[in-house]
């Protein structure tokens, strides 16, 4: 009782100092337009499972949907009469969502956690399966599932060393918080350490690998890149470099080290992705601003070397047409990377900053197996050069990334095999 009431009481704190920024990024960024009435408890459908079993799998952004949507539909399928909620936190997450799990029934925004809005909706909904991805711990949602007898599963579960620490710090919640956690269902031995050292029964862990691995993209047709090509303005003969989910700082940086490239060689294109579909204008201004003219995606009316894709969804495709890809998100430290297996499906050599901490087992692997780069900023325009000239460097790339994803892959099963286990243990205890 009296954790529950310092939990809520710290929400209302950090909602409070939050206020004006969300405020801002109401009115000026028109950020939360979507979501943020939807994730006040406001328009959640009302969802009759009847005698079926509800399953409720719970995504932070993109990056979690693209990992989880493999399992979500082997969930649906094992579970054949079940009804599959998946909610999530972003509007772009929320839109990736539903394009890439159609399969389910509901998509909804999680409420805020607060104990009188997110309580009474998890009362009706009454999940039987509780399937949270990576690190998105909610104690009031937790606790209310586990209430109404739901089996909860940490499924691709990570943690950083960062939040390792901070958890430890703070025991006294860490404790009653993970207690809620029946699986925890883990990428990597990396992080079945770090949760054992958290005090995690080492009987409720199971390291399955990551979900990425089996997350297979939709090929394009040859017609369908030449549609994207005449879209973009890329001719068959560019060399095109694609700046794949880019923060603030990160566009400024990569363009500029690039500009020689771009100057030295008409038949060079970058297209750039910005991660977040607020920033798409100041991108554009930037573009503008360094080159002169910049081509938009969505308004292809001008030429450009460089050409900004101010629309979601589009990226995966973009990796298609590549040479080189650079993921970012990896150039600034206030991230720490992103999903570096996206253009190593398409067999895309690929560069990658210094700053992937998120992501230490994913970089570890594709390290291992020498199938991308990590460069720092100032030898990016050298490697680049090199990776666009050398084609022998690029094969063995691509042979490197395909042995790569092959060798990782399984991880679906693995955690569906986990919950079933795991749930009839539990079962057969009760």
């Amino acid at each position: 009782m009296f954790l529950s009431l310092m939990y809520e009481i710290v929400l209302w704190l950090l909602a409070i100092l939050a206020l004006p920024k969300l405020i801002y990024a109401w009115i000026v960024q028109k950020k939360y337009r979507e979501s943020l009435f939807k994730r006040l408890g406001r328009q959640f459908p009302a969802i009759d499972k009847g005698n079926r079993k509800l399953i409720w799998i719970h995504v932070v952004s993109v990056g979690e949907v693209k990992a989880v949507a493999v399992l979500a539909k082997r969930l649906k399928k094992e579970f054949v009469d079940s009804v599959v909620v998946i909610s999530s936190i972003t509007e772009t997450g929320h839109a990736e969502a539903k394009r890439a799990i159609p399969e389910a029934d509901y998509h909804v925004f999680l409420p805020y956690d607060f104990y009188w809005i997110i309580c009474p909706i998890v009362k009706k909904v009454k999940p039987d399966y509780v399937l949270i991805c990576e690190t998105d711990f909610w104690y009031n949602f937790l606790r209310a599932s586990k209430k109404v007898g739901a089996h909860i599963s940490l499924v691709n579960g990570k943690i950083s060393k960062t939040s390792m620490n901070r958890f430890k710090r703070f025991s006294f919640f860490a404790r009653p918080l993970f207690s809620l956690v029946d699986l925890f269902a883990l990428q990597s031995r990396l992080y079945a350490d770090r949760f054992e050292y958290l005090g995690i029964p080492e009987g409720d862990i199971v390291v399955t690998g990551n979900l990425k691995f089996d997350s297979k993209p939709i090929y394009l047709t040859n017609d369908e890149k030449s549609a994207l090509r005449t879209q973009l303005g890329i001719s068959d003969t560019d060399k095109v470099i694609v700046i794949g989910s880019s923060h603030d700082t990160e566009e400024a940086m990569l363009l500029g080290t690039l500009k020689n490239i771009l100057e030295k060689d008409s038949n060079v294109k970058v297209v750039v992705v910005p991660r977040h579909p607020e920033r798409f204008n100041e991108v554009a201004r930037l573009i503008t601003y360094l080159f002169g003219s910049c081509r938009r995606y969505t308004n292809p009316v001008s030429g450009s070397s460089v050409i900004l894709v101010d629309a979601m969804g589009i990226l995966g495709k973009c990796y298609q047409i590549a040479r080189v890809a650079i993921v970012a998100g990896s150039y600034t430290q206030v991230v720490g990377g992103h999903n570096i297996l996206e253009p190593l499906w398409f067999g895309v050599p690929t560069i990658y900053g210094p700053y992937m901490y998120s992501q230490p087992d994913l970089v570890e692997a594709v390290s291992n197996y020498q199938a991308a780069l990590q460069v720092p900023i100032d030898c990016v325009e050298g490697e680049v050069k090199e990776l666009l000239q050398d084609e022998s460097k690029r094969m063995k790339m691509r042979d490197a990334s395909f042995q790569l994803i092959e060798s990782m892959q399984g991880s679906t099963e693995r955690t569906m095999r986990a919950i079933l286990e795991h749930t009839s243990n539990v079962t057969s205890k009760d």
